[in-house]
């Protein structure tokens, strides 16, 4: 099962990660995105333990998920990747 942080996106831009932590959403093949549907914006992260979040918005404030104990190698952060696993 996938674990996500949860972070929060301001309407200034300041992003902040919460200390909640959310088990699941596994690949529905229905969706374009799956499960992941609602955060299908992709940004990577400087400064947090993740290196990528997913927001539900592309702008704007927003909420947004980030896989936890992923690191993944340049390049090779696409949510195309994350739906494998």
């Amino acid at each position: 099962m996938s674990r996500y942080a949860v972070y929060i996106r301001t309407k200034e831009g300041n992003i902040e990660r919460m200390k909640n932590v959310i088990c699941g959403y596994p690949l529905v093949r229905q969706a374009p995105y799956g499960a992941l549907a609602p955060y299908m914006h992709e940004e990577p992260l400087e400064g947090f333990p993740e290196s990528l979040v997913l927001w539900a918005a592309s702008k704007g404030p927003t909420v947004g998920i980030a896989p936890l104990n992923s690191r993944p190698e340049s390049g090779k952060h696409k949510l195309a990747g994350l739906l494998e696993g």
